[in-house]
């Protein structure tokens, strides 16, 4: 009896403790393991308002600021002489070319005799007119003859002006015979040959007056009304330098064609330029204050740009946004975001809508 109370007693006390062990388990919590991890170690900034030079970008061809075409005046004669070549620098009044003058100076001969036989016959009827009038008044002249020898004087004067008219005309002809600069420049061609014969008319070279280029650039119909005369341009040559310039002229009209404009832009004197380069170039059109980020906080997908905003709990989330350009190392947002945005600057295209990240440059404080 007193076993069997033993082994009740003791089987109880077994059951009490595993259930306390039960009660005990039950009401504890394990701990988690699994805390979620940040994606990613970011840098953050806020959009700032930035002073943004607007520009017009064209493209367009080097030619003349003015080109002057030398031609010869007088005709049938060769060319004797030709003293320059394409690229030269002449002054004004420079000899370019001589032609041959030895049938001119013939000519001027020969005039010069007509004038001096002129003169003399003009000095004879003068005299005979002075000698009549005498005689009129003594009555051995009449009236009628008096007025033959004062008509023939008059003839022999207009006689000796049209001798030195003629002579006029070919001491002109002769100075024809140097082919001289117009003006200060650079010759931009060259046709005159030794030996060949020209005539009047012929071009012979052709002058870029004070060797001065200009840049005449296409614009888009929808850009001409901001060109204004004066403003700054910028050309790029074919070694990539910048060639400053301005905006000196502005067509009227549009080409027909290409219902593209035309603008002359004034540049200064370069030794590496050509004529009938074609280089691109912008025009600054004034400046507007916009808002900009760094060009490596946007992210370019399906066509759309986006970036990652952070928020409170330092999670990203993916939004779209509109960019109008680029400019250096910055991108300039239209509508999208606000300025008291924090953006992910470094990484975002690693990351996904809704990642945990760790901020450790913060410069929007």
């Amino acid at each position: 009896m007193k076993k069997q109370l033993f082994l009740h007693t003791n089987l109880s006390k077994k059951v009490f403790l595993f259930a306390m062990l039960l009660l005990i388990c039950g009401c504890t919590k394990p701990k988690s393991t699994n805390a979620e991890n940040p994606v990613l170690t970011v840098s953050v900034s806020t959009p700032k308002l930035q002073d943004i030079s607007n520009v017009v970008h064209a493209n367009g061809s080097i030619k003349a600021w003015r080109e002057t075409v030398i031609s010869a005046e007088v005709g049938g004669l060769d060319i004797s002489e030709v003293n320059v070549d394409v690229g030269d620098k002449v002054k004004k009044g420079q000899v370019l070319a001589k032609l041959n003058a030895a049938e001119l100076n013939a000519d001027l001969l020969n005039q010069l005799a007509n004038l001096s036989e002129a003169k003399a016959n003009l000095e004879q009827a003068q005299t005979e007119a002075r000698q009549s009038t005498l005689l009129e008044k003594a009555g051995a002249v009449s009236a009628q003859d008096l007025l033959s020898y004062k008509t023939k004087a008059k003839t022999a004067q207009a006689k000796l002006e049209a001798a030195q008219a003629q002579l006029k005309l070919q001491q002109i002809k002769l100075s024809y015979t140097e082919i001289k600069a117009p003006d200060d420049g650079v010759i931009s061609s060259r046709t005159a040959t030794t030996g060949s014969i020209i005539q009047n008319g012929s071009e012979l070279f052709r002058m870029i007056k004070a060797g001065r280029l200009e840049w005449q650039a296409e614009i888009n119909s929808s850009d001409m009304s901001k060109i204004k005369v004066g403003q700054h341009a910028s050309i790029t040559d074919n070694t990539g330098n910048i060639i400053n310039g301005s905006v000196s002229r502005i067509a009227p009209d549009l080409n027909q064609s290409t219902l593209n404009g035309l603008i002359y832009v004034d540049i200064p004197p370069n030794p590496e330029l050509r004529l009938g380069m074609y280089l691109s170039g912008e025009i600054n059109v004034g400046a507007t204050s916009s808002m900009t980020i760094p060009s490596s906080a946007v992210i370019n997908r399906d066509g759309y740009n986006y970036i990652m905003r952070l928020n409170k709990n330092n999670r990203v989330n993916k939004i779209k946004i509109q960019l109008s350009d680029y400019m250096n190392n910055a991108a300039i947002v239209e509508s999208g975001i606000k300025f008291s945005d924090r953006i992910v600057t470094l990484g975002s295209g690693f990351l996904n809508d809704g990642d945990l990240v760790r901020v450790v440059q913060d410069k929007s404080k």
